[in-house]
């Protein structure tokens, strides 16, 4: 009786078409949770802004800075660089040490380091309100309609993080904000569809 060797054309046509049904099926999966692991990556940049704003809210009286003020520029101790983490707003010998900007997950730049200015803040933002209250909107259905609904993306970039403000007309001080993020479009920050009515958006927003 004569051993076979190997396998037949059939064979291995039959395993090349299983290996490529299940390539189908994992790639676009794999791809789906990478986006999510950005996407949560980039929420949590968002926390780290919000954790900021407050701390130096606690310093300064419950204000936020000035919505004109350069509050976001890497070096510049007199914003709110000394309250990220690693960072110090009383320093030694009152010199203030400047803290660690958090990292894009889609460029892994730090953020507002060179010329990736994705993390805004004030008139530097894209978006600023003379409208109190109207931040803490979230819902497209919402009366008065959120703000974030034609919110794009002001660098084009993934990832991008702004912060929109409102501030007291008499005297300037920020007295409310909304954190908004990007992820994989940046035509709209990130949100979700609400269950009962695919219509409508559920941004993720983060505000005082």
């Amino acid at each position: 009786m004569r051993n076979r060797k190997g396998f037949t054309l059939i064979e291995l046509l039959v395993v090349i078409l299983i290996i490529g049904i299940l390539l189908a099926l994992i790639i676009p999966n794999f791809v789906l949770f990478q986006e999510r692991a950005r996407r949560s990556s980039v929420k949590n940049n968002m926390h780290i802004v919000q954790t900021v704003m407050e701390a130096y809210a606690t310093d300064h009286y419950g204000n936020y800075p000035l919505a004109d003020a350069d509050a976001f520029v890497i070096d510049e101790v007199l914003g709110l660089a000394p309250y990220f983490p690693g960072g110090d707003p009383y320093g030694i010998s009152g010199s203030p040490i400047c803290g660690k900007f958090p990292t894009n997950p889609y460029n892994a730049v730090m953020y507002n380091f060179g010329d990736y200015e994705d993390l805004l803040y004030g008139e530097a933002s894209v978006f600023t309100t003379d409208v109190p209250g109207e931040l803490s909107s979230k819902r497209t259905d919402d009366e008065p309609a959120t703000p974030y609904e034609d919110l794009e993306c002001n660098s084009g970039m993934q990832g991008e993080v702004d912060v929109c403000t409102y501030a007291d007309p008499n005297n300037g001080f920020v007295q409310e904000y909304g954190i908004v993020g990007y992820g994989r479009d940046i035509l709209n920050p990130m949100f979700d569809k609400d269950p009962t009515d695919p219509e409508i958006r559920i941004y993720f927003v983060l505000h005082n």
